[in-house]
């Protein structure tokens, strides 16, 4: 009997050994994704990283930072990246042009954007004929200036000039130098403009606003292919974007990280106004329909199209059915 029990337990776990054996020797999916200028918002991509999410979920995935969502979508209909992360009216363009971008998330669907401009001026009014920076045509930071400037009767069209900066520092600093005289910025670019004597003039936050402001993007071709692939990246953005709103510490030392700067009250700004208040859970694809308003007089192909043409909710679906983000929130 104390044989046949032996070779029962040596043959369990010569059985358990090939399983975690053959656990670990699965090979990793490759995929590399990317985000913007350099913002609060683009934590949760880093995190995953760094927390092991990807891995968590069957993926080996590179990081890579791009200077604008333009580029990033570039990157995305060229191969280069897969899925990225972009906020504004880019992807929703480029459909219209005929490409094959698509929204499968929004992480962010207020505008935490803030109108700064130089001292002398006092009212958004006052920014008629004047010079706005944004980091690159195309991108957030245009678009959120263009909306300001719209709900205080300016035309972006004919009433200001819009100049590209290159990136949320050099918008600032060209602020500072008087290249430009107002530009939309957002964390850590609102502290570094309080901190320049520069005056805010508006508060976009405040606004009651539902857009497109930070989500994923990939292509339907690519979802198409790998459902599951874009699946398990979600859900390890999900979860990393869950840490970052609830383990302020572990934010923090990743934004110091990420940006470089051990500047205690940045770091503080940019986790309690983006990351704590800006991140929207379940993250279903939200606010295409103001996005389109705000793009149609550049592109009357906006004016009539359906915003449901633009997204694919499945995936948030799932994950939020399955109580996956409920129990990511409720972790820690």
């Amino acid at each position: 009997m104390f044989h046949q029990r032996l070779v029962y337990c040596i043959f369990v776990f010569v059985i358990g050994s090939s399983s975690i054996s053959f656990g670990q020797e699965k090979k990793l999916v490759k995929l590399r994704t990317g985000g913007g200028s350099t913002a609060a918002i683009q934590m949760p991509l880093w995190i995953a990283k760094d927390a092991g999410y990807y891995e968590k979920y069957g993926l080996d995935v590179e990081v890579i930072s791009i200077s604008g969502t333009s580029l990033g979508l570039q990157a995305l209909l060229s191969g280069d990246l897969q899925i990225i992360l972009a906020g504004g009216a880019g992807a929703v363009q480029s459909a219209l042009s005929g490409a094959d971008t698509v929204i499968i998330s929004t992480m962010a669907k207020r505008l935490h954007w803030w109108i700064y401009s130089q001292p002398n001026i006092t009212r958004m009014e006052d920014l008629k004929g004047k010079i706005f920076g944004a980091t690159r045509f195309g991108t957030l930071s245009e678009l959120v200036a263009q909306i300001a400037l719209r709900r205080y009767g300016i035309d972006p069209a004919r009433d200001i000039t819009m100049i590209q900066t290159g990136g949320t520092v050099e918008t600032v600093n060209a602020l500072i130098s008087g290249k430009i005289h107002a530009a939309a910025v957002t964390p850590p670019g609102t502290l570094h403009s309080r901190k320049a004597k520069l005056r805010e003039l508006l508060d976009l936050s405040k606004l009651d606003i539902e857009y497109h402001a930070s989500g994923l993007v990939t292509t339907r071709r690519f979802l198409k292919a790998h459902e599951g692939v874009a699946k398990r990246f979600l859900s390890a953005y999900i979860e990393a974007a869950a840490r970052a709103k609830k383990d302020k510490p572990y934010a923090l030392k990743m934004m110091r990280k990420f940006f470089r700067t051990d500047d205690r009250e940045l770091l503080e700004e940019s986790y309690e106004l983006i990351l704590k208040d800006g991140l929207d859970f379940p993250p279903y694809p939200a606010g295409i329909a103001n996005l389109l308003l705000g793009i149609q007089d550049r592109n009357p192909k906006a004016k009539d199209a359906n915003p449901a043409d633009f997204v694919d909710s499945r995936l948030v679906k799932d994950l939020d059915q399955s109580g996956f983000i409920k129990s990511v929130l409720a972790a820690r």
